[in-house]
């Protein structure tokens, strides 16, 4: 009974989209359940901090509060469909008061700021979701769209946050610091992508470099220094050259960077397309690349994930917009390795980097080890088991689905294969930590094998949500 009613929801809901012309990615679920992700996952960090959260920490945790309420209220209106769907409804605005609300008497904010960032709240996480949809027609599902909504709203929140605190006192610890440049480095990047997507006349490389150049020099460069209160790149050069441990994980992740840019050249050398297996090598780069730097250098880690998301958008932009000179071989590299879920975007790949890194970027600095490496675990490991094991000895189908028991039965085993290794060596302790991870990694690994999803998103989110609680 459940199944059916979730699957006329779900019928009722892509043809109120249609009526309004949204185009969904096509065949595929709207995944409903995925768009709870994100609130629940900010939520559960907060409620795990107990009294020790940080002011950002409480913020988002609040966020997430919200935005599983947006969530809930944008699925209601979408499937009653009484008016045209790209309209604000009343109905957003329950949202956007619950939430300014907390902001209020629980964060203590002003009135004037409690209402300003309980609108974009409740704005951006409906009605901005469709809007979404609309500047990226049949490229994702509507859970996948709440999701990366859901995303950019604790991130701009979180920024909000933290700069104007950084004009005043600026950071001390590395974390803090790290966290300032990569803020102002993804704000500058998103800032470029606005400006090539509202002025057509700048997707060209005469007015596109000039720009680009122009506002790191003008205006990010300066904003760093007067937030840091000290040069950005003497910071990172130094911090990242600080230690031999250091210097030796930058040689060892320059050795994994080399090995995937051959295994790239060989592909789009030999013409074809990568199979399925065949692009779960980067799931392994992966494992290979967060596993020394989830345990000795986490910082670092934090530092180069976020870099290499900001060099991931910058690059994808360049090839959206055929921007010369690196044009040619980004389209061949995404010709090579597009997955049938990938149309306009390379959504599996940033899918992929999300969630092997996205336990890193939450707000708090008491998560464990094994719910850090959650995204590691079920994407890099588990999910790479599966589709190798599915495609060379699987024969029995999960019903309606194109996955193999025997795939599932080795996303299952690889995972807490590592995960016991991990306890054997002394980096998880305790008999409760294992049966709780014993069972998240059956539940999330039955999960991945029915849904039609591009599992790099909710996979990770999953694993996380059950490891940390």
């Amino acid at each position: 009974m459940f199944t059916m009613s979730y699957n006329n929801i779900e019928s009722k809901i892509l043809r109120n989209l249609e009526k309004s012309n949204i185009v969904h990615r096509h065949q595929s679920g709207t995944g409903l359940w995925l768009g709870l992700l994100i609130g629940i996952c900010a939520l559960v960090t907060l409620i795990k901090e107990d009294n020790s959260y940080s002011e950002i920490c409480l913020l988002n945790g609040i966020t997430g509060f919200g935005l599983i309420m947006s969530c809930i209220c944008l699925i209601f209106q979408l499937y009653m469909g009484t008016t045209s769907t790209k309209d604000f409804q009343l109905l957003y605005f329950l949202p956007t008061g619950l939430t300014s609300l907390l902001y209020l008497l629980w964060a203590d904010k002003g009135l004037l700021v409690s209402v300003s960032w309980g609108l974009g709240v409740g704005t951006l996480s409906t009605w901005g979701v469709l809007q979404l949809m609309s500047y990226l027609p049949g490229c994702l599902t509507l859970g996948e769209c709440i999701t990366i909504m859901h995303g950019i709203i604790l991130f701009l929140l979180s920024s909000g946050t933290n700069l104007p605190l950084r004009y005043h006192l600026p950071p001390l610890h590395d974390d803090d610091i790290a966290t300032t440049i990569l803020q102002v480095g993804i704000i500058y990047v998103g800032l470029l992508c606005l400006i090539c997507t509202f002025y057509p006349q700048s997707r060209s490389a005469n007015f596109f470099y000039p720009i680009a150049f122009g506002i790191l020099l003008i205006v990010v460069i300066p904003v760093l220094h007067i937030l840091l209160d000290q040069s950005p790149l003497l910071w990172i050069l130094f911090f990242v050259f600080g230690s031999f441990r250091k210097i030796s994980l930058i040689m060892y992740w320059s050795v994994c960077l080399l090995i995937a840019i051959i295994i790239i050249t060989r592909q789009i050398l030999s013409d074809s397309s990568a199979s399925t297996v065949e692009r779960k090598t980067f799931h392994l780069l992966s494992v290979l690349v967060y596993t020394p730097g989830l345990i000795w250098e986490p910082t670092l880690l934090y530092l180069a994930s976020g870099i290499i998301m900001g060099l991931f958008m910058m690059l994808e932009l360049m090839r959206l917009i055929n921007l010369p000179p690196m044009n040619k071989i980004l389209q061949l590299g995404f010709s090579a390795f597009v997955d049938e879920k990938d149309s306009l975007i390379s959504l599996t790949p940033l899918y992929l980097h999300i969630g092997v890194s996205f336990p890193l970027w939450m707000p708090s600095s008491n998560i464990e080890l094994l719910p850090l490496m959650s995204g590691m675990i079920v994407l890099g490991i588990g999910d790479s088991a599966a589709s190798f094991i599915g495609s060379k000895y699987g024969k029995h189908k999960w019903p309606g689905t194109s996955k193999t028991l025997e795939g599932t039965i080795a996303c299952i085993l690889s995972q807490l294969l590592f995960i016991y290794g991990l306890a054997v060596v002394g980096l998880v302790s305790g008999g409760l930590a294992l049966i709780k991870s014993t069972l998240a990694v059956i539940a999330v690994s039955i999960i991945e094998a029915q849904t039609n999803q591009v599992d790099n998103l909710p996979l990770p989110l999953l694993l996380y949500i059950f490891l940390i609680l």
